[in-house]
């Protein structure tokens, strides 16, 4: 496996030209960033001969990976085309219509304001410019099929890289279709660049930030990463795949692709081993997402419909199973630990024994309103997650499989069905996965997915991890400490309140989200950190709160409750069966761990 570093010399590519080659193209676009200071970007489209009289030219109002609405024409301004002739009018907020004799082609052009770095929708300043097409280049529904040819204007030494093929020069890159340039992300500018093969297939790793990453470890765990794909896939539904990585300030998340990943983290989240496996797993994530979205997505994302939400019920094997088998991904590589497995089974347990939303919404309900999602607070008491409840299901499916085919089959195997019979243009729906489940496990699944799909899951952890010769334990002998059901962070007057538990003392006692306490039993809350004051007090007792509320000075007296005052842990058992280690080391690839 050679790797190669190409760090940016004064000697790279000289300024790139907005002349297009000769390559055959049916869409031509042209992205001048030479004004990227400014976050401006100047494209210029060429659009095929119609006999039509009339196109729609539209920008999607999302983009894939993130279900939401985003309204992405919002930073388009300077519309024109350029036959005078030729007459257009915006028709809604990112729909321009173009009419007259269209038979020699169209040409248009307009400025794109490109500062949404945290959307990963588009961004462009002296030091790079990342494209998401859906961000940045129209389509019509006539040349959603056609081939696009998109040219890159650049300042000199910026060296451009995407999962697209190349045309005649690095500047240059080649869509088949609307759908594949959607899904394949450029990224441009003063970067770091290394290029590595595992098993014949060709990667690719950029990074543009500076930051406390060690490239060497990062680019050692990527190719032990990228190999354990067949470990649930009969192949690799690519010839080449980039990380994108932007180590940089304010953001964090990535975003699947076709093709490639784009991952952001703060720059100084990269050395500590937490931060680092936080890393790993969000590279893993988006890696399984290759094929778990990119090749097999359900019902009502086939086609993606680019100018309005598309809805499903099964977002939560989209997203959930995904955050599931990254783990796999990773203790398969032995990339993660027994012991980190289990420390990130105990947070996940203590998250959903800690979310009042689990007994509100279905993990298919919340699939569908996703769209819709309100966020925050309020999110937590009456709704649950595609990510953190879809891998809690899929660890219910996992641990139902292996035991009812005694570890013959897993959940590892759905998806491999999912990948066999149902990669797009097929799509699938509840019953397809009913069906699969059946089929692996002979066993009809229908009242366990009323129950823990349309239903409200109620996962029995202690009997989940027994299976696997695991116990959960606080470590304390049953020592309770005084707890109120409330989150805080500083505030200049005092604390202020930014959660407050459904069902919780503080719940029932009346306080809400922008409370600002200021003093309990009066004394003033000279400390940042409300868990020191409350170990003054026991469960049981009332304590008596002074807050502001709208500027107004109140009190109120909550009742304290009793929280286990260890950390929740996953443990091995002591006396472990051969069986319940034989289902560890099948569930997990790694060895049951004895101590």
């Amino acid at each position: 496996m050679q790797l190669i570093n190409r760090k940016i010399s004064a000697a790279t590519l000289a300024l790139s030209t907005l002349i297009s080659s000769s390559v055959f193209a049916d869409v031509r676009v042209n992205i001048d960033l030479t004004q990227a200071e400014h976050h401006y970007t100047m494209v210029e489209m060429t659009l095929p001969k119609t006999e039509q009289q009339s196109i729609d030219l539209k920008l999607p109002t999302w983009r894939t990976g993130r279900y939401e609405i985003l309204n992405l024409a919002n930073g388009i301004r300077e519309f024109a085309v350029e036959d005078k002739d030729l007459q257009w009018q915006k028709i809604d907020k990112d729909t321009w219509r173009i009419q007259g004799d269209l038979s020699d082609g169209v040409e248009v052009s307009y400025q794109v304001y490109a500062n949404q770095l945290p959307l990963r929708s588009r961004h462009v300043d002296d030091s790079h410019a990342f494209i998401d097409a859906s961000g940045v280049i129209m389509y019509t529904d006539e040349t959603r099929d056609d081939k696009y040819l998109v040219q890159l204007k650049t300042p000199r030494k910026w060296r451009s890289v995407s999962g697209l093929p190349t045309g005649r020069n690095k500047h240059q890159f080649i869509a088949s279709n609307y759908d594949v340039l959607v899904d394949s992300p450029i990224e441009t500018g003063i970067n770091e660049f290394y290029e590595f093969e595992v098993d014949g297939i060709d990667y690719e790793l950029v990074i543009w930030g500076k930051g406390n990453y060690d490239s060497k470890q990062m680019l050692a765990d990527l190719k032990v990463l990228v190999a354990q794909g067949n470990t649930i896939w009969s192949d690799y539904p690519f010839e080449r795949y980039v990380f994108m990585v932007h180590a940089t300030s304010g953001v964090r998340g990535a975003t699947e692709h076709l093709n490639s990943t784009i991952i952001q983290r703060d720059r100084y989240t990269f050395s500590t081993r937490k931060d680092y496996l936080s890393f790993l797993g969000t590279a893993a994530h988006e890696f399984v997402h290759t094929w778990n979205v990119k090749q097999y997505r359900p019902e009502g994302m086939v086609p993606y419909d680019y100018q309005g939400e598309n809805y499903t019920n099964l977002l939560w094997l989209a997203e959930g199973s995904t955050s599931y088998l990254q783990n796999q991904l990773l203790m398969r590589g032995e990339l993660m630990t027994a012991k980190e497995w289990m420390e990130m089974l105990a947070t996940r347990i203590n998250s959903y024994e800690r979310k009042p939303g689990r007994d509100a919404q279905s993990v298919a309900e919340a699939s569908f309103d996703k769209w819709i999602s309100e966020g925050g607070d309020y999110d937590r008491n009456h709704s649950v997650n595609i990510y953190s409840e879809g891998f809690l299901v899929s660890w219910m499916l996992d641990i139902d499989i292996l035991e009812k085919t005694s570890l013959a089959k897993s959940y590892r195997n759905v998806h491999q069905e999912l990948y066999q019979h149902y990669s797009i243009p097929k799509s699938f729906n509840d019953q397809d996965v009913r069906d699969i489940l059946k089929k692996v496990t002979d066993t009809d699944y229908s009242d366990w997915w009323q129950a823990n799909v349309d239903g409200y899951a109620k996962p029995d952890f202690n009997a989940l991890l027994a299976k696997a010769g695991l116990m959960m334990t606080y470590g304390n002998d049953g020592k309770q400490k005084a707890w109120t059901g409330i989150s805080t962070k500083p505030h200049a007057s005092g604390l202020l309140i930014t959660a407050v538990e459904k069902g919780s003392p503080a719940w029932d006692s009346g306080f809400t989200t922008g409370d600002i306490i200021v003093a309990i039993e009066g004394l003033r809350m000279a400390d940042s950190d409300l868990t020191k004051r409350l170990a003054n007090f026991k469960p049981d007792d009332k304590i008596k709160v002074t807050f502001f509320r709208r500027d107004q000075l109140m009190t109120k007296k909550v009742k304290l409750a009793g929280m286990p005052s260890g950390k929740l842990k996953v443990k091995p058992l002591q006396d472990a069966t051969d069986q319940q280690k034989a289902l560890f080391t099948e569930w997990t690839g790694l060895a049951f761990p004895e101590k």
